[in-house]
């Protein structure tokens, strides 16, 4: 079957051709901005040539879109979906920062309960729109998010046909220091604040607020972050109306842009260690660790 996109992360001189394309640039403090000049039809032409289509979007069933990520998980190790999401916490490679939502959410798929429609409850629409060369390039810069799934199809494919990042020492070296800090705050911190504190402390090279709670996000989907109302993603299918149900037992008002798993953590549940431990093979170094 003839691929409908090239299955890449674009890097390289790719990176900024693909930028203008799409209508992106990079500001003068390093960081991304909407381009108010639209691409020359040279670029798009090139872009063109390279397998990019940045106007396009694909119409994807559900049953489609579900195949193709099973297929893509399947053609994944776990150990090096972890090790690439450091190398995307450390700054090296920020594609990896996504990877390890789009996995985890993808991973049980194949044995999840089906409900009446023959599908897994997973959030999919019947029908999704999904533009494969603007997604791919917002993994290049390091976007992250848990929400609209259909946008973790290219994540998958791409990290199965090209492969994913290896971390560095230095990544490796930011990674367990923001596993310190997460484990340190106050009892009563909120992602809020722990968002608030680690930009203070400028530990996350590459990131705004956003991609800062994206990562913690991630952490929360696989359990390391802990929350006592939802299941990792990482350990079983959670389907999306036990999701949204369990919204309804976050306490206080959490913001509407902090979902769940992370919006159901405090200071006081620190990391957990054991998790940490399985996934990532990193013995805890902070006390406040279960």
């Amino acid at each position: 079957m003839a691929k409908d996109w090239p299955e890449r992360i674009p890097e390289g001189e790719e990176l900024p051709l693909l930028m203008r394309c799409c209508g992106y640039r990079f500001n003068r403090a390093g960081n991304v901005a909407v381009d108010p000049v639209p691409p020359e039809p040279e670029e798009l032409a090139e872009a063109e040539r390279l397998g990019w289509a940045p106007a396009q979007t694909i119409s994807l069933s559900a049953a489609d879109l579900i195949a193709r990520a099973i297929a893509a998980a399947a053609r994944l190790d776990p150990d090096q979906v972890a090790a690439a999401f450091v190398a995307g916490v450390g700054g090296s490679h920020p594609r990896g920062r996504q990877i390890l939502i789009s996995y985890a959410w993808a991973r049980h798929l194949s044995g999840a309960p089906r409900t009446d429609s023959g599908l897994p409850d997973c959030g999919l629409a019947e029908r999704s729109e999904v533009n494969f060369s603007d997604q791919a390039l917002r993994l290049a810069l390091g976007y992250v998010w848990n929400e609209l799934p259909a946008n973790f199809l290219p994540d998958l494919e791409a990290a199965a046909a090209q492969g994913l990042p290896s971390p560095s020492a230095d990544d490796e070296a930011v990674f367990r220091r923001l596993i310190q800090v997460i484990g340190s705050q106050a009892p009563d911190t909120t992602p809020g604040e722990l968002e608030k504190n680690l930009a203070r402390l400028k530990l996350i090279p590459k990131s705004d607020k956003y991609a800062r709670y994206g990562m913690l996000q991630a952490l929360a989907e696989v359990g390391v972050i802990p929350n006592p109302i939802l299941d990792p993603s990482w350990d079983r299918h959670i389907p999306y109306s036990e999701r949204i149900a369990a919204h309804q037992q976050v306490k206080g008002s959490p913001r509407s842009d902090i979902v769940l798993p992370l919006a159901g953590w405090r200071g006081a549940q620190g990391i957990d260690g054991a998790r940490l431990q399985q996934v990532f093979g990193i013995e805890p170094a902070s006390p406040c660790s279960r």
